[in-house]
């Protein structure tokens, strides 16, 4: 997401305030910051990095509903309502985090309407990006579809990659998670993209040779477009 309400709303006496209640710390890619059913004792502002937010089913199958990027809450619904997490947030990445108290953090919120307001805008983008995991995962037409989509960054609204050159930060393996599909299925499409000139890839940095194309498969209905050569 690239708009952050609560962060981007701080005058400089309010971050002031909010860095007086907070400490900074530094975890290392794959770092897991929060579990599922972990009490939500602190808040987290994300200031560096991304964090992949997931979820985990019975039997162990991990789906990513969103990337969160800098200046993100994360876990912000269980800290407001004092449940326990719902999500996993694990560091895709180096990151850097402020972590605040809880209680601290909520009574800032309440001293300060605005950022109370901010809070809740921030809710809702991440409310967003939730109902467009659900779509992704049960509403997409196919799964090339869905990896146009991936590419072009349109799986969370407020992600919108323009560049033609993009540095993938996620293996096949967690854009899987991320589609709910298969490693090897993921692969098979991302194969198929390559062959037909639609992008290129060396090592995690991906070009997009045939925009048009990728756009055109990526808002297809299944019933109507033709699957690309395998």
């Amino acid at each position: 997401m690239q708009e952050h309400a609560l962060v981007n709303r701080l005058t400089p006496q309010l971050r002031k305030e909010l860095n007086a209640i907070s400490f900074r710390i530094s975890v290392p890619a794959g770092s897991t910051i929060f579990n599922e059913g972990d009490g939500a004792g602190e808040m987290q502002i994300l200031r560096k990095g991304n964090v992949k937010v997931a979820m985990t089913s019975e039997e162990g199958r991990t789906i990513i509903l969103y990337i969160a990027g800098p200046g993100e809450l994360l876990g912000l619904s269980s800290v407001i309502s004092g449940t326990p997490r719902k999500v996993t947030a694990i560091a895709v990445e180096p990151c850097e985090l402020d972590l605040i108290p809880k209680e601290e953090f909520l009574e800032f919120l309440n001293s300060h309407a605005e950022q109370f307001r901010a809070a809740l805008d921030e809710l809702a983008l991440q409310h967003s990006c939730i109902l467009s995991a659900i779509r992704r995962l049960t509403l997409a037409p196919s799964l090339l579809a869905n990896v146009a989509r991936f590419l072009l960054g349109l799986n969370c609204p407020q992600r919108d990659y323009k560049a033609d050159t993009v540095k993938l930060k996620l293996t096949q393996e967690e854009i899987a998670q991320h589609l709910g599909a298969t490693r090897e299925s993921v692969s098979r499409a991302l194969s198929a993209l390559r062959k037909n000139r639609v992008i290129e890839q060396s090592g995690r940095t991906l070009a997009i040779l045939n925009r048009a194309m990728l756009e055109h498969l990526a808002g297809s209905r299944a019933e109507k477009t033709a699957p690309l050569p395998a």
